[in-house]
């Protein structure tokens, strides 16, 4: 067995994109955070050749984590527990594409405000344009929608976080099918332009849902529990849809984020930096980080009593960092702190 595998049994990783930003503050308002400083300073460097400074990678390091090939039928499978599972599924998120110059710019539906009733009724009328097509478009939360479809579209798509509160061009599906998935998607948006739905929205100064971002077309099937992979951890903690519906399917125990983090085996999703990054918002990514720094505080006291082998802080882009009881006791290893390796400057939406 390998020390990976080891690691991956007794251990805990960490996913925390966005952890060292960029982030619209000062450098001198980034928060103190000794046990971030611990694991960053003592840790030994896992980093990958093609290692990017990318806080949105978080769904491609999900599906490489579980070895699975699409997110979609993962993350419906989390939302919706009576689905069977069956048929090919394309998540078409609702958004928002404002007009910026002569560029449209995406915004998602965490901000929208869009309540289940209104959902549903969109969802109606949109299947009711879809009916002679085969597409079944469905809301089983909210703010994430799928569609069932009669086979596998040929489409090279970029998941939503990757192009939230950016312009859509350079990000738009590619493919034998895109031109067709492009004409249904225009469509689409001229019926959603003239819903009654939006119009309320708009009375009620609301922005409209006029578009659909479709991402992650696949299957869903039980992942290997082979034990190179990383499904020999034996409990998430995570309250983002596609980590809890790719565990499910591996059969790990699936547990809240503030479940405790300081038993082996554990991998945790610290997603709610990225959050604040997408959001240009500093004060919800202080409050990530100071989340995130004192549940380390419990893993670290694991680590130096033997119950943790190694913590791993993997921020998603291929930079990871290995910290074992040895490292705890390593003084002499002086890297940067958190604070000096924050990336901080405005973001400008």
């Amino acid at each position: 067995m390998t020390e990976h595998d080891q690691g991956a049994k007794a251990g805990l990783r960490v996913l925390a994109p966005g952890l060292l930003g960029p982030v619209p503050l000062l450098p001198e308002q980034v928060p103190a955070t000794p046990v971030l400083d611990l694991l960053l300073k003592r840790s030994r460097p896992q980093h990958a050749a093609n290692a990017q400074d990318e806080p949105t990678r978080l769904t491609q390091r999900l599906l490489q984590l579980f070895g699975a090939a699409s997110s979609a039928p993962y993350a419906r499978a989390a939302d919706d527990p009576s689905w069977d599972r069956q048929g090919v599924v394309l998540r078409a998120d609702p958004v928002h594409l404002r007009a910026d110059r002569d560029q449209l710019r995406l915004f998602d539906a965490r901000h929208l405000g869009v309540s289940q009733a209104e959902a549903d009724a969109l969802v109606a009328e949109v299947n009711a344009h879809l009916a002679e097509d085969g597409l079944r478009l469905l809301a089983p939360v909210a703010s994430r929608w799928y569609l069932q479809l009669p086979e596998l579209p040929r489409l090279e798509t970029h998941p939503l976080e990757t192009v939230i509160g950016r312009h859509i061009d350079g990000f738009l599906p590619t493919g034998p099918d895109a031109r067709r998935w492009a004409a249904l998607m225009t469509e689409l948006q001229m019926l959603l332009f003239q819903s009654p739905v939006n119009a309320a929205r708009q009375q009620r100064g609301r922005p409209a849902v006029n578009a659909l971002w479709i991402s992650g077309a696949g299957c869903w099937q039980p992942l290997s529990r082979e034990p190179a992979r990383p499904q020999a951890w034996s409990r998430l903690c995570a309250d983002q849809a596609l980590a809890r519906g790719l565990a499910a399917a591996a059969g790990l125990e699936v547990l809240p984020a503030a479940a405790p983090v300081d038993q082996p085996g554990t991998l945790l999703v610290a997603d709610d930096m990225m959050d604040g990054l997408l959001d240009a918002d500093a004060d919800a990514w202080l409050t990530a980080v100071a989340r995130l720094e004192a549940r380390l505080q419990t893993a670290i006291s694991a680590l130096r009593g033997g119950r943790l082998a190694i913590i791993e802080l993997d921020l998603c882009d291929g930079r990871c960092w290995r910290m074992s009881p040895a490292g705890l006791r390593q003084f002499w290893r002086r890297g940067p702190s958190l604070k000096r390796r924050v990336i901080v400057h405005p973001i400008v939406q």
